[in-house]
């Protein structure tokens, strides 16, 4: 009897065993550990927030979702469907890693749609890759011989005959999958779930910011958010409430009424027909303004310039992940960018009041110029949409002057002013995009001696704005000896930053340290200026204005009534007060800044004033961060539902 009991029970622990051998709890157990050292690996680079417990879990429980079903495959289907994952995972990662270094954000559905362009980035991501890097693909040749030594294993002459009944084997496979897919989606929902309900409250309807996002899901949740809101949004229908429609309306409204106020000041129509030239400076920043280096002034042609014209040292862009043609989009259509993307990608065909219609309505030619391929961001269309007469592109330029990414900024300017010469049109409005001071930054050619900061991307970038500024003065003279100079109106600002943030780089060019508050305010500003002709109202205005302010300030020189346009921004010339919103959800008003934390959570972060720099209660600038996430949450549901169609019928009605 005895022997026959253990004669069972060395049966049941067989099978158990055998049944546990069907289940892949080795293999996958190593590339889940691995993937959430990665994980975290990346955190502590990313430097946004920490791994909390939540992301541990969240984390966790998407290794288990994506792991789960490699339970029904067989031994070798089952290591390389593995290690596959492995590497796709471990490219996810260092993909992102790469893109957050340059733009502080994910990868998002949006931004793949413009993966075509990512052949003309090329110097640009290689400078964002380092050695140490490498460890993220550490794993991968431990999962080829691995893989290697269970094929070998499990090939057909060695395969070992699979011992107990079928259907226990499925049944505990099936087992096995079910626990795991149920713990995985648990592991999710749960931390989800709880921080909805907390400090993430009405994060993932606002969707202003991707990287809070990025703290409450992981990495891995956040591209499945990031997949589902994309689908939402395209596919799923949706569409705005009847609160959500009468609250943009009414905050429209509010703004109008504000923007009115310009139409009543003395500068309104003082420039009426004159010539708009805008040039948008790759890049270029504040800091770098009356700046000398080794006793070499950096800008002496912008320095000069700003003695005479409308300067405003307290502009700031309001760029998102679409960069340059987020500052193109907020500056001719006065809209802030969408959080994630380029709304030059994604809505391109939806409908905006952007300059080059309001002014050809007023008797304007509009035209655009710009060295690159018209398909890049999707410009052709974009452009088209905005209804420009002519968009100059790198098949209208003579490749005189290569330099950095395409033809030199001097070269590049005085094609630009003969090609308006051959337009002969007057009142113009152009616009000129600049490159040469592209990111990494490397012009190959300089006269400005950068010292110890030479051979460093930071010096790089001293020099290659230092030549823009050569070919600023270069066009100031070009188009005084083309006739234009004292009948045209020239602005000149900067699109984004320069993504640079080494802080001890920064501190050799000051000479001193840099503080927390300029380290945020070095990242948002870049200059501005209004040149009138004959050199009138020159002067310094510091009030605090954006890229969406640009577009209201033309029209009021030129004397364009806005009660029949929509736009969110105000004329820098006019007292109206409005604060500085950026797409992060931070502010200034002038008096304070506004650094949101990384959590998302309203009114938290760092409230600064703009005085002395120092530290205020949080409560001090918790309305502004209420009216700049309302003013954000407006410009998404105008953007992205198409909405200033609707506005204008309800315009006529009235």
């Amino acid at each position: 009897m005895l022997t026959q009991l253990q004669s069972v029970a060395r049966k049941s622990i067989r099978l158990s065993w055998d049944g546990f051998r069907y289940i892949p709890f080795w293999a996958a157990s190593l590339m889940i550990t691995g993937m959430l050292l990665k994980l975290s690996y990346l955190d502590n680079h990313l430097n946004v927030g920490g791994m909390n417990h939540w992301k541990w879990e969240v984390n966790l429980g998407a290794m288990f979702l994506a792991t789960f079903w490699t339970v029904f495959l067989g031994p070798r289907a089952r290591i390389l469907a593995l290690s596959l994952l492995d590497f796709l995972f471990s490219a996810i990662i260092f993909s992102d890693l790469v893109y957050f270094r340059y733009f502080k954000d994910f990868i998002s559905v949006p931004v793949l749609m413009q993966a075509g362009q990512v052949s003309s980035l090329q110097d640009s991501i290689s400078s964002l890759i380092f050695y140490k890097d490498a460890l993220y693909f550490a794993d991968l040749p431990f999962a080829i011989l691995l893989t290697y030594w269970v094929f070998r294993r499990n090939s057909p002459k060695r395969k070992p005959k699979p011992v107990g009944p079928r259907k226990i084997r499925i049944a505990v496979k099936c087992l096995t999958a079910i626990i795991v897919f149920i713990v995985g989606y648990q592991l999710i929902a749960i931390p989800v779930a709880v921080q909805k309900n907390g400090w993430a409250r009405g994060l993932f309807e606002g969707n202003w910011w991707n990287v809070p996002i990025y703290n409450v899901t992981g990495l891995f949740g956040f591209h499945g958010y990031d997949a589902y809101r994309y689908a939402k949004e395209h596919w799923m229908g949706g569409g705005l409430t009847d609160d959500q429609l009468k609250e943009t309306k009414d905050w429209m409204n509010t703004r109008k009424k504000l923007q009115q106020q310009a139409e009543t000041e003395p500068l309104f129509g003082a420039y009426k027909g004159k010539n708009v030239l805008i040039v948008q400076a790759e890049a270029f920043q504040t800091f770098i303004l009356n700046q000398k280096i080794g006793g070499q002034e950096i800008t002496p042609n912008l320095n000069q310039l700003i003695g005479k014209s409308v300067y405003f040292p307290n502009f700031y862009h309001q760029t998102a992940n679409g960069r340059t043609s987020d500052a193109d989009f907020a500056t001719s259509c006065s809209f802030q960018p969408v959080s994630s993307g380029s709304v030059f990608i994604r809505f391109a065909d939806h409908t905006f009041d952007c300059m080059p219609q309001v002014l050809k309505a007023n008797g304007y030619s509009a035209t655009i110029h710009h060295v690159y391929d018209g398909s890049f961001w999707n410009r052709n269309n974009m452009y088209h949409n905005m209804e420009y007469d002519k968009f100059y592109n790198i098949k209208d330029f003579k490749i005189d002057e290569p330099l950095g990414w395409s033809l030199g900024d001097k070269s590049f300017f005085r094609q630009t002013v003969e090609q308006l010469k051959e337009r002969d049109h007057q009142p113009f409005y152009a616009m000129a995009i600049t490159l040469s001071s592209h990111h990494p930054y490397s012009i190959g050619k300089h006269d400005l001696n950068v010292g110890s900061l030479a051979g460093t991307t930071f010096g790089n970038y001293l020099q290659a704005t230092h030549y823009v500024d050569q070919a600023v003065g270069d066009l100031v003279d070009l188009l005084k000896q083309a006739g234009l100079w004292d009948n045209t109106i020239l602005m000149f600002y900067g699109d984004h930053d320069n993504s640079l943030n080494n802080w001890d780089e920064y501190a050799k060019l000051f000479g001193r340290p840099v503080t927390e508050l300029e380290k945020s305010t070095i990242m948002k500003k870049v200059p501005f200026l209004i040149h009138l002709p004959n050199d009138e109202h020159a002067g310094i205005i510091d009030k605090a204005v954006g890229q969406v302010d640009t577009a209201p300030t033309v029209m009021q020189l030129l004397g364009i009534p806005g009660g029949d346009y929509h736009q969110m921004g105000v004329s820098m010339l006019s007292a109206a007060p409005k604060p500085v919103v950026f797409r992060n959800g931070g502010f200034t008003q002038g008096d304070t800044y506004f650094v949101p934390n990384n959590e998302g959570i309203l009114g938290h972060g760092s409230c600064y004033s703009m005085k002395d720099g120092s530290l205020q209660d949080a409560a001090v600038c918790l309305p502004g961060a209420k009216a700049a996430r309302l003013e954000l949450q407006v410009s998404d549901r105008i953007v992205e539902q198409n909405l200033i169609p609707l506005l204008r019928k309800d315009k006529q009605k009235k």
